[in-house]
């Protein structure tokens, strides 16, 4: 049995983001402002930051496993890195990457997460079911209405989820969250 190193992990996330951005699922798309919706980068950081630890806690609730580190009520030491909304790197999107337990069967995992996610309304993207010998668990990406991606990789050894909310253009998200 082949066990997953730290740095395939980061490298796999790192590489899932990266499809899911090439596919279409970025956060800039799905929103264009129109009847009164705030458009790309038009809604606050504390809306923006709300929702994302809503999708997170959202996905550990339905995994299926347990995520120690998580805490919802934990808001403190987030510092989005810039995205672009506009022009290149003119926003900020908040951003983790969470571990949490195994899971005994990933492939049930990914289809009860997509189920989930769907009824939600969010676009499934791509889906990884054989992601090579070195590692044990598949992945599923998916976007919200609002342009947040989310990842969920469940494995019989260890699981992650991964979120990267929508891209704001308010300055107060660039201060680290208290």
């Amino acid at each position: 049995m082949t066990k997953t190193t730290y740095k395939h992990k980061v490298w796999l996330v790192l590489v899932m983001m990266g499809c899911l951005v090439a596919s279409g699922c970025n956060g800039n798309s799905a929103i264009n402002g129109q009847g009164g919706t705030p458009g790309p980068g038009q809604r606050s950081a504390e809306e923006v930051f709300i929702d994302f630890l809503d999708a997170i806690d959202d996905t550990v609730q339905h995994s299926g496993t347990d995520w120690p580190a998580w805490d919802r009520n934990h808001t403190a030491g987030f510092f989005p890195p810039p995205c672009s909304v506009q022009s290149r790197d003119d926003g900020r999107a908040y951003q983790t990457q969470i571990e949490g337990g195994p899971v005994d069967d990933p492939r049930a995992a990914v289809e009860r997460m997509r189920t989930h996610w769907e009824s939600k309304g969010y676009k499934i993207g791509n889906v990884f079911d054989n992601m090579g010998a070195n590692t044990t668990g598949i992945e599923i990406g998916a976007s919200t209405p609002r342009g947040m991606i989310l990842i969920f990789t469940p494995s019989k050894h260890t699981s992650f989820i991964n979120v990267q909310s929508e891209c704001t253009l308010d300055p107060s998200a660039k201060k680290v969250t208290a």
